[in-house]
């Protein structure tokens, strides 16, 4: 049997796979090349302290912090920073789509990516951003 948190990651993942010439994976090490449409990663996260009901009673409760990395790579900066753009934009988009993964989750929250740019030498620059997500969403096990 799956667990819930694992269940929530793969919903996530299933969402994010639809977005236009970009290549979802996770769990993986950054590549030493980004592919032209852009690179997702999803990392399972912290899925935080469990909650119980008040007399321990019912299930358990998580508020799960999942991180969704992004990058972008292309010579030239402008070029760069509208494909970046993309990528979120696209995000927003599918996790809209579904905000309670199928019935799986109570529902998310997310905001916009910390972003950065990273030199790399002898080759383009690389964008860089991680979206937090939040997934309430509640389990008969403690375990996840």
């Amino acid at each position: 049997m799956v667990s819930k948190s694992e269940q929530v990651l793969e919903a996530i993942k299933a969402l994010l796979i639809p977005v236009p010439d970009a290549k979802v994976e996770r769990n993986t090490a950054v590549p030493e090349k980004i592919p032209t449409g852009g690179l997702i990663v999803l990392r399972d996260g912290d899925p935080g302290e469990p909650e119980t009901a008040l007399g321990g009673f019912g299930g358990v409760y998580y508020s799960h912090n999942i991180e969704i990395e992004l990058y972008a790579e292309d010579g030239d900066a402008t070029a760069r920073d509208a494909a970046f753009d993309n990528l979120v934009q696209s995000i927003g988009t599918v996790l809209e789509a579904d905000p309670t993964l199928g019935g799986l989750a109570f529902g998310m929250s997310y905001g916009r990516p910390d972003i950065d740019t990273e030199a790399v030498a002898g080759a383009p620059a690389i964008k860089t951003g991680t979206i937090i997500v939040t997934i309430e969403y509640e389990t008969t096990s403690p375990l996840g």
